[in-house]
C-alpha cells in the first residue's frame, strides 16, 4: 500500500476532499439561507423536505470527510 503522504498528495485525493468540502459548504449555505431568510424558501411548498435533503447532504459530506481523515490522514 502506498504511504499516506503519497495518497494525501495525490490529485485524485485532493479533488475528492475538495468535492466533499464544497458539498458541505453548499449545504451549510443553503440551510442558513432557509433558516434566516424567508425569501430563500420561495416556491417550496414542502420546505421540510428541503431541510431534510440539505441536512442529509451535510451529513454525507461530513461523514465522507471523516472517513478520509480516519484512513488517510491520521498516522
Amino acid at each position: 500500500m502506498k504511504s499516506k503522504d503519497t495518497i494525501r498528495n495525490s490529485m485524485f485525493y485532493k479533488a475528492l476532499k475538495t468535492h466533499y468540502e464544497s458539498q458541505r459548504q453548499e449545504a451549510l449555505a443553503t440551510l442558513d439561507l432557509y433558516f434566516t431568510k424567508s425569501v430563500g424558501i420561495g416556491e417550496h411548498s414542502n420546505i421540510l423536505n428541503e431541510f431534510k435533503e440539505w441536512t442529509h447532504k451535510l451529513c454525507e459530506a461530513d461523514e465522507a470527510l471523516e472517513v478520509l481523515e480516519k484512513y488517510f490522514e491520521n498516522d
